[in-house]
């Protein structure tokens, strides 16, 4: 079975081919994969700058991306592109997303001048950290 999946569509989405091929590299690491296997949540994300965005639908074990915005997601983050990418570096500690160096505060000052906007990490607080943790390279 395909764990990876773009709906029709979607694989005329830029930030959507990039993704899946993040994503696609990281589930090689055991602890990555049980992450994603354990994920059951739709996420969006809104790339600013460059206009592009997708919405992301975990399915315990399998993911599908659509272009554009569909459905009601979860979580939705709205950021630039470079931001998006230093999702990509947040460091990993105990199996948690690690906001005490140097990469992390920026993460955190990026939330506090809302240039990153992340609407439901307060109300699925869980999802967003796993989410994290299957996008970071680290």
């Amino acid at each position: 079975m395909e764990r990876i999946k773009l709906a029709p569509g979607a694989e005329e989405v830029p930030l959507a081919l990039m993704l899946s091929e993040l994503l696609g590299g990281n589930l090689d690491r055991p602890e990555k994969l049980k992450a994603f296997n354990t994920l059951g949540t739709k996420a969006y994300i809104l790339a600013k700058d460059v206009g592009t965005d997708v919405t992301m639908v975990f399915n315990r074990g399998s993911l599908t991306f659509y272009g554009g915005k569909q459905f009601r997601p979860d979580l939705s983050i709205e950021t630039d592109s470079a931001t998006l990418l230093d999702l990509a570096n947040i460091n990993i500690r105990f199996g948690m997303p690690y906001y005490f160096d140097e990469v992390g505060r920026e993460f955190l000052k990026k939330l506090a001048r809302r240039d990153l906007k992340i609407k439901g990490m307060f109300a699925h607080p869980i999802a967003l950290t796993k989410l994290t943790k299957i996008m970071s390279i680290n």
